[in-house]
């Protein structure tokens, strides 16, 4: 009989340890730091809480922590984007290619949809390029939750409704303001269930020159009358905060022979676009708006890389890369979660 038990007690000893054991049930001790395990259809991290190691949920935006910090200290540029670095110029939204993005000096109005296109539920995407390149995200947060998604967009068009300075027709875009004055009647006759905008600052213009300097008061004075118009337009409205802007071209840089990532890493506070941003916050908070911090999906407290996930982050100084708006699309469809319900 003691042989049949030490016989026994040995295979127990060797069977594998289900998934679903207690070990991984959340705030139960787990063994190190940043440890992950996948249960059914949630993911679990191990992390630090006070002085012990307890399992914790693990959301798209720890995901995106992790990779970020992990970015950081990658030195050499990995395989995979070696491999496709010729076609990184082309890893960006489809929507940034077409009519949909109107061009500088064009004040066209297309009708361009995505998501459910039977659903009566709609989501209104308005702004310039940055609309366009999160409008993939969208087009697959819409079809998961029901709704139809229209896109407004034009390029280097902010949403600030003063004349701002065209580098690309090199005067003040007068033709910005005539788009958004035929786009705002579209909007308001859609009676959209949700409005979200998203922008790039641009350069004051005074006396008809650009004027660098009056710029942030510019903005400062501006978001706020823009987004009160905005917010009479849904009963919920979103600003999707401006990404970093990098120091250098990501996709030259990383180009380079033998290069060490490092030197193509921008330095947060050059990159983060931290004044407008905080204007842009403020003014969303004041009209009731919910503000989406992007530079926190790509940055550390000091470093914005280049390279995060295995891919390029990026496809010129200014946008994220389609891989990496994939990447994020999670996190976006957690902050709109709320919103997509009601």
């Amino acid at each position: 009989m003691k042989r049949l038990l030490a016989a026994t007690l040995l295979v127990c000893l060797f069977l594998p340890t289900p998934t679903a054991l207690a070990a991984t049930k959340l705030g139960s001790p787990c063994p190190t730091i940043n440890k992950t395990v996948s249960e059914k259809d949630q993911s679990f991290i191990c992390q630090q809480s006070g002085k012990k190691k307890t399992w914790q949920l693990l959301s798209a935006d720890m995901k995106i922590k992790i990779e970020v910090t992990k970015a950081i200290n990658i030195s050499v540029v990995p395989k995979s984007v070696t491999a496709t670095i010729l076609q990184a110029r082309k890893d960006k939204s489809p929507w940034l290619d077409q009519e949909c993005s109107v061009d500088f000096a064009s004040t066209d109005t297309p009708v361009c949809e995505a998501g459910d296109l039977s659903s009566k539920k709609l989501i209104v995407l308005y702004g310039d390029s940055h609309a366009s390149m999160w409008m993939s995200a969208l087009d697959v947060i819409a079809k998961k939750n029901g709704y139809k998604v229209r896109l407004f967009a034009k390029l280097a068009c902010p949403l600030v409704e003063v004349p701002i300075w065209s580098y690309q027709l090199n005067k003040a875009f007068s033709e910005c303001t005539q788009w958004q004055q035929k786009v705002y009647p579209l909007i308001s006759a859609l009676d959209p269930a949700i409005v979200i905008v998203t922008d790039q600052w641009k350069p004051a213009v005074v006396d008809g020159a650009k004027s660098d300097f009056d710029t942030p008061f510019m903005w400062e004075k501006e978001f706020p009358v823009a987004m009160s118009r905005i917010s009479k337009m849904a009963p919920k409205v979103f600003v999707v905060g401006n990404n970093p802007s990098l120091t250098q071209d990501p996709v030259d840089c990383a180009s380079k022979p033998n290069v060490t990532l490092s030197l193509c890493t921008a330095g947060r506070t050059q990159a983060d676009n931290a004044k407008y941003n905080a204007i842009e916050a403020k003014a969303a908070k004041t009209v009731g708006a919910t503000y989406i911090d992007t530079v926190a999906w790509a940055c550390t407290d000091s470093l914005c890389p280049i390279v995060i996930n295995s891919k390029l982050a990026y496809f010129d100084q200014w946008h994220f890369s389609q891989s990496y708006i994939k990447f994020l699309t999670p996190a976006l469809e957690n902050r709109l979660a709320s919103a997509l319900k009601g």
